[in-house]
């Protein structure tokens, strides 16, 4: 399931504007000497690699503009505009998940639940995340009162 989070998200990513373009994950890639693993998981990393860089050499961009979370703010920029504090709590979300499941997500999105909550008073902007998400093997609570029963 985490592949194919890391692949969907690389795909949702690079299906966007041409944020990172083939070369620079070749780079990022290049740049990455300890590579292991499925391609996927390269990609993923290829691509954290290259956040890192870019979060680097911007000044003053929010955490919605930052790591992977930059990356999927297209899929839903309604969603990150009116909810821009869950962003970084967002962002330890998904390294949660990637690193340890979603026992460990669950963790992070239930101690940041204030600012997730958020999302219910935006839903028809952050339905779309959540959706996905949950395609993917991380369940979302899709209600308020599912956050708060499942937290």
């Amino acid at each position: 399931l985490k592949t194919l989070f890391a692949a969907s998200a690389l795909v949702a990513a690079m299906a966007q504007e041409p944020v990172i373009s083939n070369a620079e994950i070749g780079q990022a890639l290049g740049d990455d000497e300890v590579c292991v693993g499925d391609a996927a998981s390269c990609a993923l990393n290829a691509l954290q690699v290259k956040a890192l860089a870019v979060d680097a050499a911007e000044e003053g961009g929010g955490e919605c503009d930052k790591g992977l979370v930059a990356q999927i703010k297209p899929m839903a920029p309604g969603c990150f505009a009116g909810c821009p504090q869950a962003c970084g709590p967002l962002g330890e979300a998904i390294n949660a998940y990637m690193t340890n499941g979603e026992k460990a997500a669950k963790s992070v999105i239930c101690k940041h639940k204030t600012e997730f909550s958020c999302a219910y008073s935006h839903w028809g902007d952050c339905k779309t995340l959540a959706v996905q998400a949950g395609s993917l093997g991380l369940h979302i609570p899709m209600s308020q009162h599912e956050m708060d029963t499942g937290c």
